[in-house]
């Protein structure tokens, strides 16, 4: 009784069944979860609960067959009209000589939107493409704070530039204080797929301290052209390419 009560009182969704199926258990958490009543819940069979559920998506049913625990982060659950991310682990356990499987439910659903939000602001920031004229446009780096950011401007930035119908690209270096050997990797890596697709790219505003860091790690960027700042690199790009209509 004591443990029901503990079960009762936990935030997390708690669901037990029997080897049949049968459903022996919810706690209120699992209820609210489900927009269900948990009279008609407890003593139905799992299939009748969920007729329509697809088989991978069937743990404690897999977890009973197997005869082992289960766990299952991230996964999609649409659920009367709701689009759910769960997190499913589940425990087997034996009760006065009978073998049951409880499963606990995490509703990781306003977590997941909150981080799909920031990897979206992210990428935003990162790979930023600003438009200076038609044709031409500018790159603003951001520190890198997250090892996804560069996956994000290697895979966004040639992408954003093909659609925009970049043949020009100005990288400016102005938010950069400082950098080292995997930031040098990087920008290479990324001016090779910018070359390759047939766009210029130059570099603009970068910091003293950076200047000396290239230096010092002895990075070479052969045959780039470098400006003080935006603007010279701008004026570059209008005297000596087509006239460009402003848009």
């Amino acid at each position: 009784m004591l443990l029901r009560n503990a079960m009762d009182l936990l935030d997390e969704g708690v669901l037990i069944s029997d080897e049949e199926y049968t459903i022996t258990y919810v706690n209120p958490a699992y209820v609210k979860m489900f927009q269900l009543e948990e009279e008609r819940i407890v003593g139905e069979k799992l299939n009748h609960l969920y007729p329509d559920l697809a088989p991978e998506k069937k743990l404690l049913s897999k977890s009973i067959q197997e005869k082992k625990d289960i766990g299952f982060e991230g996964m999609d659950f649409h659920w009367q009209g709701r689009d759910m991310v769960l997190h499913f682990y589940t425990k087997r356990f034996t009760h006065e000589g009978e073998s049951f499987v409880l499963i606990r439910i995490f509703d990781m659903t306003e977590q997941s939107k909150r981080e799909k939000e920031l990897i979206h602001m992210i990428e935003e920031m990162t790979a930023n493409i600003v438009t200076i004229a038609k044709g031409y446009a500018l790159l603003p780096l951001q520190p890198i704070l997250r090892e996804e950011q560069r996956d994000i401007l290697l895979a966004r930035v040639p992408v954003l530039c093909q659609e925009q119908n970049v043949s020009r690209l100005a990288i400016q270096f102005s938010g950069i204080t400082s950098i080292d050997e995997e930031w040098a990797v990087l920008l290479k890596n990324l001016m090779m797929s910018l070359r390759l697709l047939g766009i210029e790219v130059v570099l603009a505003g970068m910091r003293p301290q950076v200047v000396v860091q290239f230096a010092q790690n002895h990075i070479q960027l052969d045959g780039v052209r470098t400006f003080m700042n935006v603007q010279q690199a701008t004026k570059y790009f209008l005297e000596t390419g087509l006239k460009p209509r402003f848009e």
